[in-house]
């Protein structure tokens, strides 16, 4: 099960072996793990160095609160 649009705004952690792109089979762990090394910001800079949303768009909601929480983590990298 994905996780929904409303959920992912009000984590505190997330499973990030679940797929958040199916079109490009990008993980949420791999997406945060770019977006955290580079400090990225937009959804288009995450689809550029990830592939995700580059497919049928439908994770870019997702990539966009995927990078609000890396904000509100200060980027913090994942450390397992």
């Amino acid at each position: 099960m994905d996780l929904n649009i409303e959920d992912l705004k009000c984590q505190t952690s997330i499973n990030y072996d679940k797929m958040l792109c199916n079109c490009k089979n990008v993980s949420y762990r791999q997406a945060y793990s770019a977006i955290a090394a580079d400090k990225l910001t937009t959804v288009e800079s995450v689809s550029e160095k990830t592939q995700a949303g580059t497919g049928c768009g439908g994770c870019k909601e997702k990539i966009e609160h995927l990078i609000e929480y890396a904000k509100k983590n200060e980027y913090a990298p994942l450390n397992f």
